[in-house]
């Protein structure tokens, strides 16, 4: 069996190598064509260099400020709580307050009413002299 397959395999490999074009050496010039076109498409090594660490420093300065921003909106959103905070604060100060000042006038308007009790009490004392403390009742 493997000598079949031998002669099959050295048959085919025949084959092959007939129907195979003679091997030549590559004419030169497309080569170099093709060098001389990738050559003037490039840039020097000195100047690539240069480029890549211009946009390396580009990059790193992007990277920082995005950074920056980040912590700018962080802290855009603390001031935000905060100053949320504080608004809250001032309005039930507010309340405090307008409630303090009904109560005040509350005061007021009781403390003017007992004031003109007092006056009434003194000019009926004065009209009709001190009572008598010392006298009983029948």
């Amino acid at each position: 069996m493997r000598a079949r397959e031998w002669r099959l395999a050295c048959v085919l490999c025949a084959s092959l190598a007939s129907g195979l074009p003679a091997c030549a050496p590559e004419d030169p010039a497309p080569l170099e064509a093709e060098r001389a076109k990738l050559l003037s498409d490039t840039v020097p090594r000195d100047e690539y260099w240069r480029e890549v660490e211009r946009k390396g420093t580009a990059l790193r300065e992007q990277r920082s400020a995005e950074q920056r921003s980040a912590r700018a909106t962080a802290e855009r959103a603390q001031v935000a709580a905060s100053l949320e905070q504080l608004r809250a604060l001032v309005a039930d100060a507010q309340r405090v307050n307008a409630e303090v000042v009904t109560q005040i006038d509350a005061l007021t308007q009781q403390t003017e009413k007992l004031r003109a009790r007092g006056r009434s009490l003194e000019s009926f004392l004065a009209n009709t002299g001190p009572p008598d403390v010392g006298a009983r009742a029948p």
